[in-house]
């Protein structure tokens, strides 16, 4: 078989008859993972054991063995690092002139920036998460803990996450056999919203 993942699951959803959504829709795997996974941008992918994951599931699917799209991915994922490997520009150690009023300018404006930054991050900023999340679990109640700012909004699968004010947080979830996923939002008064998608797999003593 083909060992370029692109092509494998090219040619294994042209001969079951699906497109990105279809497939999306009977792996419950966000349809933007499934595109990357299809077009080679492993960039935007989950880390690695969530990805594994995926894999399997589409495998499953799609009745091939998982160890070959795993293998792909990992043969495809590697030259992806190959090719894109450090290069050294021609003109690296072309020196350029700075003038002394442009450097003190530099200077001014850098400090200013960070000024407005810490004065406005608390409301426009982005916002962050730090979520502890087991890839695997033997346990159906699971405990996910972390911290946000403690004026941003939480929320886990839809349902609104409270924090303490140091916003740090706790919160239990009831896991299905398999492969559950977590759905993270953090948004921020006036700001933008941050989103992570975190999976865990559930498998029961």
């Amino acid at each position: 078989m083909n060992s370029d993942l692109t092509e494998i699951l090219k040619d294994l959803l042209t001969a079951h008859g699906l497109n990105d959504e279809k497939l999306s829709h009977l792996t419950n795997i966000p349809k933007r993972f499934i595109i990357a996974l299809r077009t080679g941008d492993f960039s935007r992918l989950p880390a690695e054991p969530y990805t594994r994951g995926y894999l399997i599931k589409i495998a499953t699917v799609l009745k091939i063995d998982p160890t070959e799209l795993i293998n792909a991915y990992k043969e495809s994922a590697g030259q992806k690092r190959r090719s894109g490997a450090d290069k050294l520009p021609a003109n690296r150690f072309k020196r350029i002139p700075i003038h002394k009023g442009w450097l003190i300018g530099i200077v001014i404006a850098i400090l200013v920036a960070i000024f407005l930054y810490f004065r406005l991050d608390n409301v426009l900023g982005v916002p962050e998460l730090k979520a502890q999340v087991p890839a695997e679990t033997s346990v159906e109640s699971l405990v996910v803990e972390g911290e946000v700012r403690p004026r941003d909004t939480l929320t886990i699968n839809g349902e609104i996450v409270y924090t303490d004010e140091a916003g740090i947080f706790k919160h239990t979830l009831l896991l299905q056999p398999g492969i559950n996923t977590l759905h993270f939002v953090v948004k921020r008064f006036l700001g933008r919203e941050t989103e992570v998608i975190k999976q865990v797999y559930y498998q029961p003593l």
